[in-house]
């Protein structure tokens, strides 16, 4: 950037997750200082406020994702991009992530406008390197020549660390699965041989920990507590000659009772939802030696730096989205290079402990053997669709130079059995197979009307571009614009519990009695009046049971569901929110507006978390919960207005309280926002069908 005077060009770094963003902003913003270069974060965190600063800045630090929503509206900023000079991928391995498809199209985006812009990819475990340079090309006039690249061995390490898969054969769940290694856990599903011969976390530590600080990767918040509590007794039974870590030199003080016993022993957990005073203490007390274990969620493997000799992953396994699902390679690497002391040793060591069937592919990344593939293919029409909305595509011609951008084009051309786009076609030239493929696509676009245009001239409609907008899987897109004229609110919900993108909502015979038992509940506003044996049906009485104020049923049959039922309420309303406002976009357009009252009003309920015109609106109200809620229906009272207008001494009778209960409440409601609408007829005198006229309205409100 010598050649360049500050304010003429930026820098783009580009990091998978919001936590590795804010820890480089932090780091940079201090280094760059000095050379008058501004740090600016740009993040789904990121403000309004926020986002003017990227304006000024010369770095600018994103995400796939939010770069992705950037430049798909980069004629609004074309400015912006016609600045950027370099571009740094870190952790370029997530490509062959589901969201890695995310970054492969923001960066053959970036290729494809024709900007002059330098590419720099990092990563650790890339072994098909040459790949990446072949699809990044050597500078933008010779893309067909490959980048330059280097490679850097082990040797380079300053600590030397040594990685173990342990593989477990295990029938049961992923939730017992995880008690599998704790010392002294009566495990079912376990025969006495693989127990007899299985090396727990004792084992473990007392085989690789050489008595230096420990870090064990755990799969929830509760795990970290549950471990930690069980490794503090393992080490207070053992004699202190057996001990494997020494204990605080004095008293740590904490909040957590939990943490507070545990401290006794050197050992501590941590998560996102401990007190931050206490993670304070924590931090502190693992840089000083006084704490020698921690026991933690994955979040602890960026941000504040904690370095340790050795980490243990205690199960492949984690929390997110709602339910357990297998760490992303990201994730695994991040937490294994929290192994390593520079500044003490020179050595270090790193523990994976998974199901057995898995074994060879954690050996096969850590070993940084496992070739990259890309995972644009999974959703490549979406992504097609999104580039035709941007510009960068019109025709099929351009389709096919875009898609030749990619690193599935470069992964297609090395490993085509791998990718199953276009049926058997695998023997076909690479040329004629994206030929296929692009028309294909393009096809299927113009059938379901989200671009039009002929061949050699193809743009978005309205539904295309709503659905680049809000990210809409294709078939949900198809689904969405099948509502019918006038659709009922009972009609648009039909339609998005039909989604792809709830495709891990699933119904489970089991479940047969507790949604029937929730289907029969008065706050279920459209009962599934047919045999509940559908995905769509659990879906739907997923979404009514929140609107409805419906509480989980509290019979014991019940209970063993419970857990699932709130991770899956919890993935429909991750996205229900999108999905609803790109109806209401699509039949805007379509003036259809019935339809579009109906989705307005559901959007507002998806928003409150209850149904419109639903007592439970009265939730909004602070001190008001689902109890308070029956108590003032009964009472005659089923809105915010009707609330409002109660005396003070009546909220207090129907809610059992003292004085001044009722005048709070009160005061509380002057300050709600009382929208008003002024309403003015314009045109012609109308003409009623029985014959009366009627001359255009004064302004009402």
């Amino acid at each position: 950037m010598s050649g360049f005077q500050t304010g003429q060009f930026k820098i783009v770094y580009m990091a998978p997750t919001k936590s590795l963003c804010a820890e480089r902003q932090k780091d940079w913003q201090s280094k760059f200082a000095s050379f008058e270069l501004q740090c600016a974060e740009l993040t789904g965190d990121t403000d309004l406020g926020q986002l003017r600063l990227v304006q000024k800045a010369s770095i600018i630090i994103t995400t796939p994702e939010k770069w992705d929503s950037m430049t798909r509206k980069w004629k609004d900023h074309a400015k912006l991009m016609q600045l950027v000079r370099l571009f740094l991928i870190d952790e370029v391995h997530i490509l062959n992530e589901t969201r890695g498809a995310c970054l492969e199209a923001v960066v053959s985006r970036m290729k494809t406008m024709g900007s002059n812009v330098r590419f720099i990819a990092l990563s650790a475990t890339v072994p098909n390197s040459d790949d990446i340079a072949t699809w990044l090309g050597l500078n933008p006039t010779t893309q067909h020549v490959s980048a330059c690249r280097e490679r850097f061995d082990e040797e380079f390490r300053p600590v030397k660390l040594q990685k173990h898969v342990y593989g477990l054969s295990f029938s049961g769940n992923d939730w017992a699965f995880d008690k599998l290694c704790d010392p002294k856990q009566v495990v079912p599903h376990l025969s006495s041989t693989v127990s007899a011969n299985l090396l727990r976390l004792p084992e473990i530590i007392t085989k690789y920990s050489q008595k230096k600080p420990i870090m064990v990767f755990c799969i929830t918040r509760k795990a970290t507590v549950n471990t930690a509590k069980l490794l503090a007794n393992w080490w207070t039974s053992k004699s202190v000659r057996e001990r494997q870590w020494t204990g605080p030199t004095f008293r740590l003080v904490a909040q957590d009772p939990d943490l507070k016993e545990t401290l006794s022993a050197g050992v501590a957990f941590h998560h996102a939802g401990l007190d931050a005073s206490d993670r304070h203490v924590v931090e502190k007390g693992f840089l000083t030696g006084q704490v020698n274990v921690i026991c933690c969620t994955s979040t602890l493997a960026v941000g504040i730096n904690l370095p340790c000799h050795m980490v243990i992953i205690k199960n492949t396994m984690c929390f997110q989205e709602g339910g357990l699902k297998e760490y992303a390679d990201l994730e695994i690497m991040q937490m294994l290079g929290r192994a390593g002391r520079p500044q003490f040793e020179d050595s270090a060591v790193a523990v994976i402990i998974t199901k057995q069937e898995k074994v060879e592919r954690y050996e096969k990344m850590v070993s940084g053997q496992q070739l990259l593939e890309s995972s644009l293919h999974l959703n490549l029409i979406e992504h097609l669709n999104a580039e035709i909305g941007c510009g960068t595509i019109y025709s099929l011609d351009t389709a096919k130079r875009w898609l030749a951008g990619t690193f599935l084009y470069v992964r297609l051309g090395q490993n085509p059995a791998h990718y199953n786009l276009d049926g058997n076609a695998i023997n076909l030239r690479l040329e004629d197979r994206i030929e296929r493929v692009c028309q294909r696509d393009i096809d299927l676009l113009l059938d379901a009307q989200l671009v039009t245009g002929a061949v050699d001239r193809i743009q978005c409609t309205e539904f295309g571009l709503a659905m680049a907008r809000y990210y809409v899987k294709f078939e949900t897109m198809k689904g969405l614009l099948s509502l019918e004229p006038r659709s009922k609110m009972s009609d648009i919900l039909s339609a998005l519990v039909g989604a792809e993108e709830f495709h891990d909502v699933r119904y489970r015979l089991t479940e047969k009695r507790l949604l029937k038992e929730i289907n029969g509940a008065n706050g279920i506003k459209y009962p599934i009046k047919i045999d509940i044996a559908l995905p769509e049906h659990k879906r739907s009485l997923i979404i009514q049971s929140e609107l409805g104020g419906v509480e989980f049923p509290a019979n014991e049959q019940f209970s063993k569901f419970k857990r699932q039922y709130q991770q899956e309420k919890y993935i429909v309303f991750s996205h229900i929110h999108r999905l609803i406002r790109c109806v209401v976009d699509c039949q805007v357009y379509l003036q259809d507006a019935v339809t579009v009252r109906h989705a307005l009003e559901l959007a507002r309920g998806f928003a409150a978390g209850v149904w419109d015109n639903s007592p439970h609106q009265m939730k909004q109200v602070p001190n008001i919960g689902p109890a308070a809620v029956r108590r003032l229906a009964n009472g005659g009272i089923y809105s915010i207005e009707s609330l409002e207008a109660t005396e003070a001494h009546k909220i207090e009778m129907l809610m059992s309280k003292h004085p001044p209960f009722g005048s709070r409440v009160l005061s509380v409601l002057k300050d709600f926002p009382k929208l008003r609408v002024l309403v003015k007829m314009l045109g012609k005198v109308i003409t009623h069908v029985d014959g009366r006229v009627v001359a255009p309205a004064d302004p009402v409100s």
